[in-house]
């Protein structure tokens, strides 16, 4: 009988230079393995996936005599690796994308501790990849084993012939979303280097906000009065699908308050124009959109529009600063508070509930005289879901699920239900502020984008995937009216419901509250505002990762997303 000796084995491959050399290679090339099987290319895509990096490893291992050193040098690289694969484990499919580097900036310690505390599957698989990987480089390069130059040499030549051979396949190759194909925006790592420098030179220009746009002006004016002063409220919900709604056809009552709130008209075809918070909340607050995106740069939001048109403007938010548009926005206003502070001066913050923003809207209503334009920017349903809601509003049990994964489901299901029915409790309540106000009031509610749950087979979860989902498009929007308004501005209000069939996007809401406040600006497109007779109905656009506008039926949904978009008779 022959037995096994590990240590001999183990030390045998320590000082193999040849074995250290294709084991460093393999172990770089399993996301791009992995890519093949998950992304949309045809079969010379899925080769280039292959070769390209393959040739690409072979010769820079070959650039030095320790592969060890070698590996210990790419270290950033199999950060991205494991980055890469945490990816799969979330969204099943797609390549790091500009937008999750500017995610990572704009998140905070409390965010990525809930959702790391239930990524721990995939984060124990990439340690045991590359922690050991790491340690045996570190191993070989203290021992300086060295690979012979001859054996260089060949890898040189046989890695350029591959990379070659890769350029060749990009003409013929198609990336079936987007249907085209390059190395910077196809091909692992390079499109990963390639979107790390778009992601740098986009957090650059927003930084620049300030200066370029300090002379911006609307030139608003607010043309109509109403005899009473004039209150308008736009909430922006946080990861909230239309999907789970009660008012739109959910088996379960997670809208009990709202589907009782007399003159509610809801919009029951509404997507986002992007499903990552950085993005969709600015294109929400400005005159910007998918298919002008650049514009955000040197235009304010709607905030100093209202301002202009003679409103004190409140901001109140329940997310952390995190230096994005968002943040600038809330700045121009006359009023803003962030009530999700850090919680003894440290890094993780106070897990404050959305009710906490109400008594700040009250008071200002009571101190402040004369017209009033409000944002309230909440954490509604952002993972983790069982954070979001107090514990009398744990209907749906058990909620407790402690890890992202398929047997989990229906607990994560329990729990998001719940953080929708504790939005329903707040919007109820903020409409009641209005309402007891006696003003000329309306309020309009948008989600920022929706949520996957472990929905299909794909088992996709959250949001902000490079690839959007029927799930995190589709999201609940409504107005609400006041009686005054009502009387002051009726043909608006019916307008508004005559649209209320139409499809909309997210980049409805600056032309529908300017429009509905009664203010004029150059900026203002009635076309795209729900209380305008006319209205229309226009292809919808989504906003790529690259910042590229596409139609929203064609931004890399898959066969259960369109399914699911005839099932629910959306337009496209």
């Amino acid at each position: 009988m022959i037995r096994f000796n590990s240590g001999i084995f183990f030390s045998r491959f320590l000082t193999n230079p040849k074995k250290l050399f294709w084991f460093y290679i393999f172990m770089n090339l399993i996301p791009s393995i992995c890519l093949m099987f998950t992304e949309p290319f045809t079969f010379t895509g899925k080769m280039a996936l292959l070769i390209f990096p393959a040739g690409l490893y072979l010769i820079l291992f070959s650039l030095k005599k320790n592969t060890g050193a070698m590996q210990l040098f790419l270290l950033p690289l199999l950060v991205f690796h494991a980055f890469q694969l945490v990816l799969f484990y979330l969204f099943g499919e797609a390549v790091i994308a500009v937008d999750m580097f500017l995610n990572v900036a704009t998140t905070n310690v409390s965010e990525a501790g809930e959702l790391l505390d239930n990524l721990w599957p995939a984060i124990v698989a990439v340690c045991l990849l590359y922690i050991p990987t790491i340690a045996i480089a570190v191993i070989t390069c203290k021992r300086k084993i060295q690979l012979p130059a001859s054996y260089r040499k060949k890898a040189v030549v046989i890695g350029g012939v591959l990379l070659l051979l890769s350029f060749g396949l990009t003409f013929v190759a198609r990336n079936k979303n987007t249907g085209h194909f390059t190395v910077c925006e196809d091909v692992y790592p390079a499109n990963v280097i390639y979107n790390l420098g778009f992601a740098i030179n986009k957090w650059h220009n927003s930084q620049r906000y300030p200066d370029t746009s300090k002379d911006f002006s609307f030139k608003a004016e607010k043309r109509d009065y109403a005899p009473l002063r004039e209150i308008y409220v736009i909430v922006v919900g946080e990861a909230s699908r239309a999907e789970n709604w009660q008012l739109y056809g959910y088996s379960r009552p997670t809208n009990p308050k709202l589907s009782r709130e007399p003159g509610l008209i809801l919009y029951e075809d509404a997507i986002t124009q992007s499903n990552t918070t950085h993005k969709s909340v600015p294109l929400i607050l400005s005159a910007a959109s998918a298919e002008d995106y650049s514009v955000i740069y040197s235009q304010k939001s709607m905030l100093n529009a209202f301002k202009e048109a003679g409103f004190t403007t409140v901001f109140l938010s329940n997310q952390i600063p995190n230096r994005s548009f968002t943040d600038f926005y809330a700045e121009e206003a006359d009023f803003h508070h962030n009530i999700r502070t850090p919680k003894d001066g440290g890094l993780i913050t106070i897990n404050n509930f959305d009710e906490a923003m109400l008594p700040l809207m009250q008071h200002y209503i009571d101190s402040l005289p004369g017209n009033l334009f409000f944002v309230l920017h909440t954490y509604g349903s952002h993972f983790n879901y069982k954070e979001r809601y107090p514990a009398s509003f744990s209907i749906f049990k058990p909620d407790n699920a402690t890890g992202v994964k398929a047997e989990n489901r229906q607990q994560l299901i329990n729990a998001y239900d719940n953080s929708i029915l504790y939005t329903d409790d707040f919007l109820h309540r903020t409409i009641g502020i209005l309402r007891n106000t006696s003003a000329t009031s309306a309020l309009f509610y948008t989600s920022d984008h929706g949520e996957d749950l472990l929905d299909d087979k794909r088992k996709r979860f959250l949001h902000s995937s490079p690839n959007p989902t029927f799930y995190q498009l589709r999201i609940p929007v409504f107005m609400w009216f006041s009686d005054n308004y009502r009387t002051a501005f009726p043909k608006k209000v019916q307008n508004a419901a005559d649209n209320s069939t139409k499809p909309v996007a997210t980049n409805a809401a600056f032309h529908t509250l300017l429009d509905a406040a009664s203010i004029t600006t150059p900026y203002l497109d009635t076309d795209l505002s729900l209380v305008a007779p006319k209205f229309k109905t226009v292809k919808r656009m989504y906003l790529n990762d690259h910042d590229k506008p596409i139609f929203f039926y064609h931004a890399g949904l898959k066969k259960a997303d369109r399914e699911m978009i005839e099932k629910r008779g959306m337009q496209h």
